[in-house]
């Protein structure tokens, strides 16, 4: 009963010092209950089932990740949070309370934060599941009317993974007490000894790994010796060995440095509150050093992820836009066919036609293709698809005139149209056009004629399944293997609104094929290609960036606690300090001073890291970094500005709270 008692009291009448660990099991809730509720969501479900894709499934695998972050930021709050309460339970012993009741005291208050923090952080979760599925729905680009999700196994699968974490952390802090004597238990952690001096050969050293992790992530994949040599796991692995090691050298030796520099510069080192900054700063740093340089490589390796996840969604956007110029494109339709799709179109009140017209082109095999060939070839199941370039051009005005008009090709030669030739190397290029193709006939028996590309143009014509692999001849050798092959037929059609034309398309798809479905070999629908590449990249950006949010949460939290740990442990110096006449001024100069570095420097890093990293991601892979990558820094700075601000608020009142006893 008295345990029970002393539990409680220290809850509810102290419950100012348990509220930022109570904050941060309740953000943690919150966060995963949420991620979980969007994963039962039988709406979320039914949609990624219809679009076949692997939504739910990616939520599923993902929450995985998520518990590890989770609990890793939960460990680190409890074990701060116990390291400032060593004192306390130290004084538990000297009053006659044995280690097995100091440890069933911590083990109800554990519970009892633990059940208020499940209570707010499932409240709150259910109200934020409709903000963060209207968020999904948004980045994946759907009208849906979404609602409150009360999901019972979500509940559940919370209650059970903090119960285990709460399980650890009670028997890590029971671990503590017994394996601290009385007299430890009142010690306070012992200052380093030894000042580091740093080093400037070491710091030169790990500036050559930083340079050498940079050269190599900034070389083209494909034209590089090393990479050729190394593969791309090896080469990958390489550069993460290099950035890291050469991290910890520069911040461990480096910092050092300088302080000693402005130590030994009397003029910076009396001036102000620098004699109490710098002297704090060089005892810190040999602790933190392997703390910063971790999470430097980590928030680099984040910001890189969630830049590279947002580059590939919005160039995967940017792709299904301009590889779809029609809303419907159906191959050979019959006369009826073709009267009841017009029917269908011109009775939508809601999406109105732009245009209709009709083309052809004709399939051929190739006898032989090279060796690497771009990926279009093979998604046109190994054959090129002929239009002369009279159509080419027709087709080219109705669409708005996206490409160059083609004009003058001679026999044998022709040019190649395809979203690739933005993106394939510089030497493929100049390999299709040294290499002539003989083309054959549909029984592969006959040799019909060459061709050899001119030149390349890289606005399809028609939507993505239909002449992947276009290439335009002129009009002789068009109508020459018009005679070998038969033309496939494509009536084009593009209405107004066509982002929410999903009705239309089924209606039509009903007529043409007797029912609906996303994947069709008659039928090409800008909308459902466009779903199928945005639902599936939004959904796995959604993820990234929620899984991000839970990394930055924890790796400012690492910093956080540190310092306000650092800012119990020095209050009885800044109470002299106080008495000696320290002014509110000048303590937010000195707070400024011996935590703004242990900020900045990782942010610094991380930034510089992950910057290298994008360039190299874009030089190697033909995706748009810039926008993605700033929004990705810009919230990367929003979070670590909070938590600096939160850090230096929280060790100006620690300080300065018995100023005046």
């Amino acid at each position: 009963m008295l345990v029970t008692k002393i539990a409680f009291t220290n809850m509810f009448k102290n419950f100012q010092s348990y509220l930022l660990h109570f904050v941060s099991i309740s953000m943690s809730i919150l966060i995963f209950f949420t991620f979980m509720s969007l994963a039962n969501n039988p709406l979320i479900r039914k949609i990624f089932l219809r679009w076949e894709v692997i939504g739910s499934s990616l939520f599923s695998s993902s929450a995985f990740v998520l518990i590890l972050f989770v609990g890793f930021f939960i460990f680190y709050s409890n074990s701060y949070f116990l390291k400032r309460r060593k004192r306390e339970l130290g004084l538990y012993s000297l009053l006659g309370l044995r280690k097995g009741q100091v440890c069933a005291i911590l083990v109800i208050e554990n519970l009892l934060v633990y059940s208020l923090a499940l209570v707010a952080g499932i409240v709150a979760g259910i109200f934020f599941s409709k903000l963060f599925s209207m968020l999904l729905f948004w980045i994946v680009n759907l009208r849906v009317d979404t609602t409150i999700i009360f999901s019972g196994k979500a509940i559940m699968d919370t209650i059970l993974v903090f119960l285990v974490i709460m399980a650890y952390t009670s028997l890590y802090a029971c671990g503590m007490v017994l394996r601290y004597s009385l007299l430890q238990l009142f010690q306070n952690k012992e200052m380093e000894k030894n000042v580091p001096r740093g080093s400037v050969t070491l710091t030169i050293l790990g500036l050559c790994f930083i340079g050498f992790g940079y050269t190599l992530a900034l070389q083209n994949i494909d034209e590089s010796f090393l990479w050729h040599k190394l593969k791309f796991f090896a080469g990958f692995g390489l550069i993460l060995l290099s950035v890291v090691v050469g991290t910890w050298l520069v911040i461990r030796f480096s910092m050092p440095l300088g302080l000693r520099y402005f130590y030994g510069r009397k003029k910076v080192h009396y001036r102000g509150t620098n004699l109490l900054t710098i002297t704090s700063l060089r005892y810190r740093l040999k602790r933190n050093a392997n703390t910063l340089a971790m999470i430097a490589v980590l928030s680099a390796t984040t910001l890189t992820i969630i830049g590279a996840i947002g580059s590939f969604y919005s160039g995967a956007i940017h792709d299904v836009k301009r590889e779809n110029p029609s809303s419907y494109q159906i191959l050979n339709l019959t006369p009826n066919k073709q009267k009841e799709v017009d029917r269908i179109i011109r009775r939508s009140s809601e999406n109105k036609l732009q245009y209709a017209t009709q083309s052809a082109y004709l399939n051929v095999p190739v006898k032989n293709p090279m060796k690497r060939m771009p990926y279009e070839f093979y998604a046109n199941s190994r054959h090129f698809s002929f239009i002369s370039e009279n159509e080419f051009n027709r087709l080219n005005k109705i669409e708005r005139n996206r490409n160059l008009s083609i004009s003058g090709l001679s026999d044998g030669e022709g040019i190649l149209v395809g979203s690739d030739m933005t993106r394939i190397p510089t030497k493929l290029k100049k390999r299709l056009q040294n290499h002539i193709f003989f083309l054959r006939s549909d029984d592969q028996k006959r040799e019909l004629d060459t061709v050899q590309f001119v030149g390349f143009r890289e606005f399809p014509l028609f939507n993505t399944g239909f002449a992947d692999f276009t290439v335009v001849v002129n009009q002789r050798v068009y109508d020459k293997l018009l005679t070998e092959f038969r033309p496939e037929q494509v009536f084009i059609y593009d209405v107004s609104e066509v982002d929410h034309s999903e009705k239309l398309g089924n209606r039509i798809q009903q007529a043409v094929e007797g029912k609906v479905s996303i994947w069709s070999n008659k039928m090409s629908s800008y909308f459902s290609n466009y779903h199928i590449v945005s639902i599936l990249t939004g959904a796995i950006l959604f993820v990234g960036v929620f899984i991000g949010i839970v990394f930055f949460l924890a790796t400012g939290s690492i910093i956080y606690f540190k310092q306000v740990t650092d800012a119990y442990s020095e209050e009885p110096g800044f109470r002299i300090l106080f008495k000696l006449g320290l002014t509110d001024r000048e303590l937010r100069q000195i707070i400024a001073g011996q935590i703004g570095p242990l900020f900045v420097v990782p942010l610094l890093f991380g930034i510089s890291h992950s910057i290298i990293a994008m360039i190299g991601l874009a030089k190697n892979f033909d995706v748009s970094v810039k926008l993605p990558f700033i929004i990705v820094a810009s919230i990367y700075y929003v979070f670590y500005g909070v938590y600096y601000w939160l850090t230096a608020s929280n060790y100006r009142n620690i300080v300065s709270r018995h100023r005046h006893d």
